[in-house]
């Protein structure tokens, strides 16, 4: 059984296996169906349900349309999208992206909108929700609901793209309505277009199925073929069509593709320009035989092969590619395109013939440039079914309307016995009933044989006679009748039998409609008396499908408002479709033409189109009657008469005559209405504020008014065609009925009285004019009232924020947002900053009164005010373009005696030299006069403060403390280091205790007030160092040849930090054998160059004379010269290799071949890496060498640089090598590249004695020594270890320096490759220069003899200049605190971890503070963390260190570290004794202590194990703070001549910064110089005295 009999036998099967409820087979959409419905309920609420199967990723499935209200279903890239707007203007937007729909299996889809949620379920598993703003309402759906395609409906929110539906829908219901239980159309309330019972084959097909065509209609569009240089077509056909189109292609300006069958003979077209170039095929095709075909087309010529038969024909040549546009039609074309396809010319599309254009038989196979085109694949298709008869099968059409399609109701079951409502498959394994359409001519009848109702069993084996087999119809056809020539035996119904059919008793009677299709249902049963089977009983329902050739008919020309057109004299009138109507049902509607006939009295009048004004045309198109282009134009006789026929391309209406009466008329101005306007806006003047009628209507002629005097305020204005506004001083009725009229105020001052504005004009409609009219209008002039302008108070120095309560305007008369109210500055404050934000406000600054109501208008002082003093700022008000008169806002300040007025304006020095600082510069005061005492808390880095008065004691450090004393004195200087640094600063407290009079006593009472102060210093930079020579070579060159001078011949280098090296300026002197010229233009010489155009490659070197020679260069950076010598070196041209260490490789890897491992150098001029080539002259035996994974054989010194190059071992051997030949120009070298395996059993052999990481501090060098690096072989004689660089460093380079006899040592920058006596000899050092890195690396491969190391990694730890901070976000509840724990101030480096960092608050937070907890509602400006002591001894707690293990305990957890850089650890109980392991529950004990010696900021490193594992190795980082001692209390002591006074520390008290440890640290005071007039007594117990020179704080 083929696979059609086997779908149909499924069928049948599924179809009498059901019982119960009658279940609807659905609707088949093919691309170009849908059907329409004009619902005008209104409703509250809105449900759908559809179920649908499909191929295609894009369609339109459901849309329910109205004015605003619109819901769209719709398949987007396969995904399903709904789209809903119900009137509020904001559309819900729901989709499922993670399910598609297009894999032809069935998707049920529910959708509800009820109250304010839109809900979306997808096969009852997929569920979306949606919210609608505003609510539900009632909606409206003016446009009907669509089902599958939107019959070119133009609504904006419709996207005109979306395709139709493809593919099969059932139970589709609307708000409970089942929509597709009928499939009639009905006149004005259903539309059902293109739409067929059950799902149809062709959804189904597979890629090799052919495609029938069976229909004179038929056609297939597919996706374009796109041809543009080359174009391919193949396909396989079986037809006995004559005449018939079987491909069009479409393509711009006109061009086409056509292939069709004329006379039996296939025929090409190409049609380019207007031009159609031809092809005919020699053999028929029309021979009901199977023919290869092939078409290509191409820019020269047009092939066509019929079998193995071609034939070939050139084309013209074209200036343009052909590109291809719109579908591939196959079989035929759909309404509209043929109506374009018509005009070309072809022999299948000519006229139209009853037998229609398309093309009837099979085809398939088809192949567009090589892609199979299948029914999958199909747009749009239209009387075709998938699948041919093949050779020897009946004649009947298989795929006609089957039981697929045709299942309208179920048999019911016997409840009583189950098993006879299950037909065996003997039952139904003979398809009994094949139908095939039936065609008819428009308008005509058909005889219904037969062959369109064929039963196929046999009846003698039933004992039947045809006579008992019955068609009873259940329902009749829609657009025409059967007639049934009947005996009157078989009863009123409408029934036939199988032997009327034989007989010809059935016809059918086409009633002349223009519909496409008709159909009507039937069942078949048997009167016989003998038992019949079950399909022969009558419960199986059929449908039959009667197609309808279509037959041209003529237009119909009418005149629906009577023969007698009325016109006013010497005017014209526009003629539209109320007029003249032509109607044609089969002839698109652009296709139709009228034409005038005979000479009709032209003196009269004529007819004229818009587009072409003046001239009288004999006939015009519908298109341009319906788009309103034509007019009748009167011009003297008063009575005429037109004859009018249509015509649709073929056939003629009868012809009408339409009679014109020309009357007299009169115009007036129907409305003058006059319009408002607010001051500085506009206004459109339309058709309800001016009209003219002539005789009580709207005259069809131009009407113009002409401005005869224009109006004060304002201007009339037209809009151009670009959008934009020009006054005018005529205008027209048709610029006014089109919005492009307006009224614009020009007028911007201030108007106090309500004055109004108009202008006149003149009527002029052809050459009559009307009197002078006015045409008022009212203007609404803008007034300005400032609300509130009330004085900001200040008495801070923070920012405040102007708001609506200082300053408010609004306006009155218009109405006025406050965005669009501006305040305009015509003079900012002097005492502070008005800002916008951030933004400072300037002269003309605008700012509007939202902004001031958001708060983001705010006045920032300069300085904390020290007396009550006011500043202002001018300002007016603008809104449309109008200005007020200016105001003034006052800030006022108010001043607090004990607030600190601080001036810290920083400090200016040159390197190296001093500055005095000055109370111009650094200053602390109160109103109260209050003395301060100043306590640096942290000293410049880059400089020393002193006092002048100590500049000449020995050992002068820096000072910690000065008094205001010494900055009114001119004692307090700041003196540079003379190091390349640019700025510095230095960190102070300043402080008071209350007013202190020398000699006087304070009272301790009096509030004790602090500010911290941070002073920056900028440091003007000095050219004080000499350019230094960092690349001292011979320069090589050719002999009489030339040479660029390159940055790796001759390089300087300026210390000065702020100084490009690229504007060294170079100057040389006379060259005894050669020039320096310029390298683009070697005619120039150079006398002197930059050191950046040694880097461009700018700077060439021209030979001539001696083989070897020096000159002198002088080399200046603008103030400080240095000489040196060039040596010039001459030879014959060269290429030496510079280093070929060979390749390491490890067993069927990769290695990268680079110039580590090999390079070369020559004396040629060689401007770019690629002219140096390495050609493979003997591979390797063991692997391949690769160059961007492939092996071209050779490669360039830029591939080996870029690490293009790769050996790639094979596994096989332990050794390697292959041979190169280097050539540079004309000269050419050979080398050979070793290759070493490494093995597993050799990796032993060399060991990495030392790797350390390396610590170097950024932007300086380190160096590497042997304690970092360190390689040794196991063998008794060892061998000279070789360093090769794989990998060079990011942030830095390698340099090596070598030292020569005699002269300075010379650096080369990034080595290649170096030796371990390099670096133990302290050659080989890393620079750091890229700034604001942590860390680095660079990768080493070891050569120890004939044993390697691949791939050893060196850390390079970066130590930054400044300190690094990662901050977090936090968040607190309105009204609240939250602690601020370490974690949110990090310092992402490990140099800083625990660091006695200082956090300065530079910009506090606007709505609230930070605080100590210890000091609660103090505002902090900054705050510390925890520290150690320098030269201290710190216990290290379980709170700084402790690790933890679930299944170990404390005495089982032990630490191994590594000596610490900055002191060493050790137990409590023997301090002295340096530790490198301990254990937990020594910590926890409180044993561990930290004894600190040397660096500020150091560790150790440290790993946890628990005697079986190890932890990651981490670092613990050190910070030691200095002990500062600073002097508190110093009041003096007031004493009588001879008495005794006790010095106690209410006189004299000395503190430290250790807060936390006060009262444990002992302060000794040490007497320098004694007292002249009296001595420093102390009292022993026993009441004796004696002399003190050294005494503690605790006896003061």
């Amino acid at each position: 059984m083929g696979r059609l009999g086997a779908r149909r036998l499924v069928l049948l099967a599924a179809f009498l296996g059901l019982c119960g409820a009658r279940r609807a087979l659905g609707a088949s959409f093919y691309g170009e169906s849908y059907v329409r419905l004009n619902i005008i309920d209104v409703s509250s609420e809105l449900s759908l349900q559809l179920k649908f199967q499909t191929s295609k990723p894009q369609g339109l499935l459901f849309l329910a349309a109205g004015e605003n209200d619109y819901c769209i279903i719709e398949l987007l890239s396969g995904n399903l999208r709904v789209r809903v707007n119900l009137g509020t203007g904001e559309p819900v937007l729901l989709s499922e992206q993670r399910l598609r729909v297009d894999d032809l299996a069935w998707h049920l889809v529910e959708m509800y909108c009820v109250k304010d949620h839109v809900s979306l379920v997808i096969d009852k598993h997929y569920e979306m929700t949606g919210r609608i703003t505003g609510g539900m309402h009632n909606l409206h759906f003016q446009h009907g609901i669509y089902i599958a395609g939107h019959d070119g409906l133009d609504v904006s929110f419709l996207d005109g793209q979306l395709p139709n539906f493809r593919g099969c829908m059932e139970d589709v219901v609307f708000n409970q309505r089942e929509i597709l239980s009928s499939l009639r159309s009905y006149p004005g309330f259903k539309k059902v277009y293109e739409v067929s019972l059950g799902c149809s084959d062709e959804f189904f097909a597979g890629e090799d199925e052919a495609i029938n065509f069976f229909s004179s209609r038929s056609y297939v569009t597919f996706p374009e073929w796109k041809v543009q240089r080359d174009g391919l077509l193949e396909f396989a056909l079986q037809t006995g069509t004559q005449q018939a189109l079987l491909l069009f292609q479409s393509g711009r300006e006109g061009d086409f593709v056509a292939l069709e069958i004329v006379k039996g003979l296939l025929k090409a077209h190409v049609g380019r320009n207007r031009s159609d170039t031809q092809l005919s095929s020699f053999s028929s095709v029309s021979d009901d035989q199977w023919h290869d075909i092939q078409l290509r087309f191409t820019e020269r010529y047009l092939d066509l092969m019929v079998d193995e038969q071609r034939v070939r024909t050139n084309l013209p040549l074209q200036s343009k590619l052909f590109v291809s546009a719109g579908p591939l039609f196959v079989g035929g074309l759909d309404r509209h395109k043929g109506e374009e396809v018509r005009r070309l010319g072809l022999a299948s599309v000519s006229g139209k013939s009853a037998g229609g254009i398309s093309f009837k038989g099979c085809l398939k196979g088809l192949e567009a440039n090589s892609e199979k085109k299948a029914l999958k694949d199909a747009f749009v298709s239209k009387d075709i079914s998938a699948g041919c008869k093949t050779e020897g099968s009946d004649n009947e059409n298989p795929f006609a309307t089957t039981l697929e399609k045709l299942l309208l109701a179920e048999v019911p079951v016997s409840t009583a016995d189950s098993e006879a409502g299950k037909p065996s498959l003997q039952d139904v394994s003979s398809y009994f009933l094949v139908l095939n359409n039936l065609e008819v001519q428009e308008g005509g009848q058909a005889l219904l044989e037969q062959r369109h109702m064929k039963v196929d069993m046999e009846l003698k084996d039933l004992g039947i006679h045809q006579s008992q087999i019955l068609f009873k119809i259940k329902e009749m056809p829609v657009y025409g009748f059967l007639r049934l020539d009947v005996s009157p035996e078989q009863g009123p119904e409408k029934v036939f039998t199988l032997l009327d059919l034989e007989q010809g008793n059935v016809w059918y009677v086409h009633d002349g409609s223009e519909e496409p299709r008709d159909y009507f249902t039937f069942s078949v049963s048997s009167n016989s008396k003998r038992e019949v089977p079950l399909h022969l009983q009558g419960h199986v329902s059929y449908v039959f499908n009667i197609v309808v050739i279509p037959v041209n008919d003529p237009p119909n020309l009418k005149l629906p408002e009577g023969n007698l057109l009325l016109v006013f004299e010497n005017s014209k009138k526009r003629l539209t479709p109320n007029i003249i109507h032509v109607s044609d049902p089969d002839t698109d509607s652009s296709s139709l033409s009228v034409s005038v006939l005979g000479n009709f009295n032209s003196d009269a009048g004529f007819l004229e189109n818009i587009n072409d004004p003046g001239r009288a045309i004999s006939g015009f198109s519908y298109g341009d009657l319906r788009d309103g282009n034509i007019f009748y134009v009167h011009r003297g006789h008063p009575n005429s008469r037109i004859l009018l026929r249509a015509n649709d391309g073929e056939l003629v209406s009868s012809t009408v005559v339409l009679r014109v009466m020309a009357i007299p008329w009169e115009l007036a101005v129907a409305k003058r209405t006059g319009v408002a306007v607010q001051q500085g806006g506009s206004v459109l003047i339309t058709q309800s504020n001016l009209s003219v009628e002539v005789n009580g209507e709207r005259p069809e002629v131009d009407t113009r008014y002409v401005i005869t005097y224009p109006p004060r305020f304002g201007q009339i204005q037209q809009q151009g065609p670009g959008g934009e506004w020009k006054q005018i001083s005529t205008f027209s009725q048709r610029s006014v009925d089109r919005s492009q009229i307006r009224y614009c105020t020009t007028f911007k001052d201030l108007q106090l009285e309500n004055v109004t504005d108009h202008f006149k004009f003149k009527v002029d409609i052809e050459g009559k004019s009307s009197e002078e009219l006015v045409f008022p209008i009212t203007i609404q002039w803008l007034k300005f009232t400032l609300l509130k302008n009330v004085a900001l108070e200040i008495s801070k120095i923070n920012r405040h924020v102007l708001n609506s309560d200082h300053l408010q305007a609004v306006t009155e008369g218009v109405e006025v947002a406050e965005r669009e109210l501006h305040f305009k500055l015509l003079s900012p404050p002097k005492k502070g900053k008005l800002l916008l934000g951030t933004e400072v406000l300037q002269i003309n600054s605008v700012f509007s009164q939202q902004n001031i109501t958001d708060g983001k208008i705010s006045y920032e002082p300069q300085e904390r005010p020290r007396e009550h003093s006011q500043d202002i700022f001018r300002f007016l008000m603008v809104a449309k373009h109008i200005e007020s008169k200016d105001y003034t806002f006052r800030i006022n300040f108010k001043a607090e005696r004990r607030h600190i007025i601080v001036t810290n304006r920083g400090l200016l020095v040159k390197e190296g030299e001093g500055k005095l600082i000055t109370k111009s510069e650094l200053f602390a005061q109160t109103l109260d006069n209050r003395t301060f005492q100043y306590t640096v808390t942290k000293s410049p880095q880059h400089g020393k403060l002193k006092l002048i008065r100590f500049l000449d004691f020995p050992g002068n450090q820096d000072i910690t403390a000065f008094t205001d004393q010494d900055i009114l004195g001119e004692e307090l200087i700041y003196e540079h280091d003379d190091s390349e640094t640019q700025s510095d600063e230095f960190l102070l407290v300043a402080s008071t205790a209350g007013p202190d009079q020398e000699g006087a006593f304070r009272d301790l009472d009096t509030e004790h007030l602090s500010t911290e102060i941070k002073v920056t210093i900028s440091v003007e930079l000095k050219n004080d160092e000499k350019p230094v020579r960092v690349v001292d070579k011979v320069f090589q060159v050719v002999r009489n040849g030339q040479r660029l001078l390159t940055l790796s011949d001759l390089c300087y280098h300026d210390p000065d930090s702020d100084f490009d090296d690229g504007q060294l300026l170079y100057i040389r002197r006379g060259i005894p054998n050669g020039d320096l010229v310029q390298a683009s233009d070697p005619t120039q010489k150079l006398y002197q160059f930059r050191q950046e155009d040694l880097r461009e490659g700018r700077v060439l070197f021209r030979h001539w004379g001696a083989d070897s020679a020096r000159f002198v260069l002088f080399v200046t950076d603008g103030v400080h010269y240095t000489s040196s010598l060039l040596e010039v070196s001459v030879s014959d041209p060269y290429v030496r290799v510079v280093n070929n260490t060979g390749l390491l490789v490890q067993r069927g890897k990769d290695s990268s071949l680079t110039t580590a491992n090999l390079s070369v150098t020559t004396n040629q001029d060689v401007r770019t890496d690629h002219e140096v080539e390495f050609h493979i002259v003997q591979p390797p035996k063991h692997g391949r060498v690769l160059v961007s994974s492939s092996a071209p054989g050779s490669f360039s010194m830029h591939d080996l640089k870029q690490g293009h190059v790769t050996y790639r071992h094979d596994g096989s051997g332990s050794f390697d090598m292959f041979n190169l030949t280097v050539r540079v120009k004309d000269i050419h070298l050979y080398v050979g590249v070793y290759v070493q395996v490494d093995s597993e059993s050799h990796q032993h052999h060399t060991r990495i004695l030392h790797s350390k990481t390396l610590m170097v501090e950024e932007g300086k060098p380190v160096k590497l020594s042997r304690g970092r690096l360190q390689a040794v072989h196991e063998d008794p004689v060892p061998s000279e270890a070789v360093f090769i660089v794989r990998t060079p460093p990011v942030h830095g380079y390698l340099r090596r320096t070598f030292p020569e006899e005699g002269s300075v040592s010379t650096d080369e920058k990034f080595p290649l490759m170096f030796t371990q006596q390099d670096v133990d000899d302290g050659y080989i050092h890393y620079v750091q220069t890229m700034p604001d890195q942590q860390q680095d690396r660079f990768i080493l491969d070891v050569m120890s003899g004939f044993q390697a190391m691949s791939r050893l990694e060196i850390l390079v730890d970066i130590v930054p200049k400044r300190i690094p901070l990662a901050v977090q976000n936090f968040t607190v509840q309105e009204g609240g605190s939250k602690a601020l724990p370490e974690d949110y101030f990090r310092i992402p480096s490990k140099h800083f971890e625990g660091l006695d960092c200082e956090f300065v608050l530079l910009k506090p937070p606007k709505h609230g503070y930070v605080e100590n907890s210890h000091f609660p509602r103090v505002k902090l400006m900054k705050f510390t963390r925890k520290q150690v002591w320098v030269n201290s001894v710190t216990e290290i707690t379980r709170d700084e260190l402790c690790a933890v293990d679930r299944d170990s305990s404390p005495q089982d957890l032990a630490y191994l570290v590594s000596p610490p850089s900055n002191g060493h650890l050790a137990l409590k109980s023997i301090p002295g004794r340096s530790i490198q392991n301990f254990t937990q529950a020594q910590i926890n004990e409180g044993q561990l202590v930290f004894i600190h010696a040397g660096a500020m900021s150091g560790g150790f490193n440290f790993q946890v194990t628990d005697g079986l594992n190890f932890a990651p190795r981490q670092i613990f980082s050190i910070t030691a703070r200095a002990l500062i001692i600073s002097l508190e209390v110093n009041r003096g002591l007031s004493i009588f001549p001879g008495s005794v006074k006790p010095l106690s520390s209410r006189d004299l008290r000395a503190v430290t910064n250790d807060v936390d440890s006060e009262g444990n640290r002992a302060i000794t005071f040490t007497v320098i110089r004694s007292p002249r007039l009296g001595r420093l007594l102390c009292v022993n117990s026993d009441n004796s005295t004696e002399d003190v020179s050294v005494f503690t704080q605790n006896l003061a």
